[in-house]
């Protein structure tokens, strides 16, 4: 969901007007941190997929791990208003992770809705260490990947309030960075303005 939303905020930023070289203005504060975070989530589950048994025996901790790292980049670029609604959906994701041993409930029938039907039989049978079926005991269940993307969607999946508040964090702050040569040269020409009544 992350690529496909961010593809769709650069298309709409540029039919908005807005300048792609502009997101190359943008300061990204540790950036590094981000890319630790996915190292670890996506290098642990290679490890387990490879089964390699400490990183199964550790990969509740692991995941938590790059929440956390991911937590301190969010909060380093905490001057992008964006980024608060980034935060929020990645707390929400990782707060129902937390309190369901590690792993995020997921709808199965909701699998099946949207035609994953391999995914549905994997996750009920415990082939994914980073999901896990959403039964009565799940804990904070509107948290949980329930919303489908239905099969007529190109990329059908399940996805948490979380993920959609990511999803739209990214939005909004692509959109702010598409127009930042905009705002500079308006705030320029405001001041040029006052200046030119004094």
């Amino acid at each position: 969901m992350l690529i496909e939303g961010l593809c769709f905020a650069l298309v709409v930023g540029k039919i908005r007007g807005g300048k792609f070289r502009c997101l190359g203005q943008v300061q990204i504060h540790n950036w590094w941190l981000f890319l630790l975070s996915f190292a670890i989530e996506f290098g642990a589950l290679f490890a387990v997929s490879a089964g390699i048994q400490i990183a199964a025996r550790y990969s509740m901790y692991l995941h938590i791990l790059s929440y956390l790292i991911l937590f301190i980049g969010i909060m380093s670029n905490r001057e992008y208003p964006s980024m608060w609604v980034v935060f929020l959906g990645s707390f929400l994701n990782f707060l129902v992770i937390t309190l369901n041993g590690g792993a995020m409930p997921i709808s199965i029938p909701g699998l099946l809705r949207a035609g994953l039907e391999n995914s549905a039989q994997m996750i009920s049978a415990g082939g994914y260490v980073t999901h896990r079926p959403l039964t009565e005991a799940t804990r904070l269940p509107f948290l949980a990947d329930i919303f489908v993307l239905p099969a007529g969607y190109p990329f059908p999946k399940v996805l948490s309030v979380g993920d959609i508040l990511i999803s739209i964090g990214i939005f909004l702050f692509v959109q702010r960075a598409m127009f930042l040569e905009k705002r500079k040269s308006e705030s320029h020409m405001i001041r040029f303005k006052y200046k030119s009544r004094i």
